[in-house]
């Protein structure tokens, strides 16, 4: 039997059916819900919290019997990501001494940075395999190693959502996302509000993004995980603005775009290489507010685009399909560990 280790850098807890989650969306998306996927096909999964806590002496017990370890990503702040850095680079060592396959995932983009550069080229080239999760995050990762890598994308949450699109004015707006991308959620506002097609917006985030939901005449409410299908679930559509002349942010996963479509509502999304795979599920152009026009003209064509987004995310984002990824992935890096 395949027996994975999953390592997160970030607090995880226990849900109430006994399996893991986190408040940090890459956790949920790339450790503690393919862990349970994969649980259920059948292979051996334990989730462990490195933290600053760690007891380097006793470390190797949590891999005792594991055939894969698979190290999450690890978080700034500088003083913590220099600390867990130190610990990932110590027990890679050890593992791989061991003959157990050692595997990094990435889903962020840092490899130039001045502080955190380094730490992102020493890990990348430590390991096994590096997977990442997007095609343009593994042509990133590719310019700084020669150790294999693998692109898995990221799962889904939650239940399949009844599709639904609204025929009334003004339309319930939602965005959603961590403050880091309040700079394109300004950009991605004007062009809204230039098509003149009446709209509530509610932003749906980290408590710091009150002060600027009142400035931008939106409603608020604090991002949790359980909060979100509820927002999903009453909102008509999801506005998803980016940069896609950014590296920072052309590397990002589709995850936000996949959980609209999956919750059944439609997306209006400025063009990132992840989103465009599922162009044909949602909108997606240079300009959102030719996006909502064509939306609020619409809507039976939206909800046709939903259907057929559905059945995309199903076939390539569902649990099941992204911890055949997994499996597939681990097992071959087993063989030449």
């Amino acid at each position: 039997m395949l027996r994975v280790a999953w390592v997160s850098f970030a607090p995880v807890e226990r849900t109430a059916k006994g399996g893991y989650t986190s408040s940090v969306a890459s956790v949920r998306y790339r450790i503690t819900g393919t862990a349970a996927a994969l649980a259920r096909s059948g292979v051996e999964c334990k989730v462990t919290y490195l933290g600053p806590g760690a007891n380097r002496k006793t470390l190797l017990e949590r891999f005792r019997g594991v055939n894969a370890v698979v190290l999450g990503k690890i978080l700034p702040p500088v003083e913590a990501f220099n600390r867990d850095l130190a610990l990932a680079l110590e027990l890679i060592a050890q593992l791989r001494a061991r003959k157990i396959a050692v595997l990094a995932d990435y889903s962020d983009d840092h490899f130039a940075h001045p502080v955190l550069g380094e730490g992102y080229r020493a890990l990348a080239n430590a390991v096994d395999r590096v997977t990442a999760s997007t095609q343009a995050m593994a042509e990133a990762v590719r310019a700084y190693t020669s150790v294999p890598v693998s692109v898995i994308t990221d799962l889904v949450e939650g239940a399949r959502g009844e599709p639904r699109v609204a025929h009334n004015k003004p339309l319930a707006l939602l965005w959603f996302g961590h403050p880091v991308n309040l700079d394109t959620l300004q950009y991605g506002l004007r062009q809204v509000r230039a098509a003149q097609v009446p709209y509530e917006l509610t932003l749906f985030s980290a408590p710091d993004v009150e002060r600027h939901a009142k400035e931008v005449g939106a409603k608020f409410r604090p991002w949790s995980s359980a909060a979100l299908f509820q927002e999903l679930a009453a909102c008509d559509a999801v506005i998803l603005p980016s940069n896609p002349h950014d590296p920072h942010k052309a590397v990002k996963s589709p995850n936000r775009f996949a959980e609209t479509i999956w919750a059944g509502r439609v997306g209006i999304a400025h063009p990132l290489p992840a989103w465009d795979a599922l162009g044909e599920g949602g909108w997606v152009g240079d300009d959102l507010g030719v996006g909502l026009t064509w939306y609020a003209g619409n809507p039976d064509a939206a909800l046709s685009r939903i259907r057929r987004g559905q059945e995309l995310i199903a076939e390539r984002h569902s649990p099941e399909a992204v911890a055949r990824s997994w499996k597939s992935t681990i097992e071959q890096t087993c063989e030449t560990a």
